[in-house]
């Protein structure tokens, strides 16, 4: 009996470590991967897998997050459920 309510709180140990704050979303031509830190002031970030790292930046409205990559700025900007990414400032790419 011990050894089955010690393999279950390991599971249940393992199962809390799972990365409860990662979201996939698909913005146009490209896959990105956001695993948010738990205080949500910094995004780790796989877009088309290449590393991009992301700090929180002011907003006016919803959370825009902005990051550097091969001297081009990326923001990725979140309301609500939505999701949009920029290059530099160009058009907006909806995700």
């Amino acid at each position: 009996m011990k050894k089955i309510l010690l393999l279950l709180f390991c599971a249940v140990c393992f199962s809390a470590c799972d990365r409860k704050n990662t979201i996939n979303v698909i913005c146009g031509d490209y896959d990105v991967k956001i695993d948010m830190s738990e205080d949500g002031e910094k995004l780790n970030t796989t877009i088309n897998d290449e590393n991009v790292n992301f700090n929180i930046a002011i907003s006016a409205s919803g959370v825009r997050y902005v990051g550097i990559k091969n001297e081009t700025e990326i923001v990725l900007w979140n309301k609500g459920d939505d999701w949009t990414l920029y290059f530099e400032e160009n058009t907006p790419i909806s995700c």
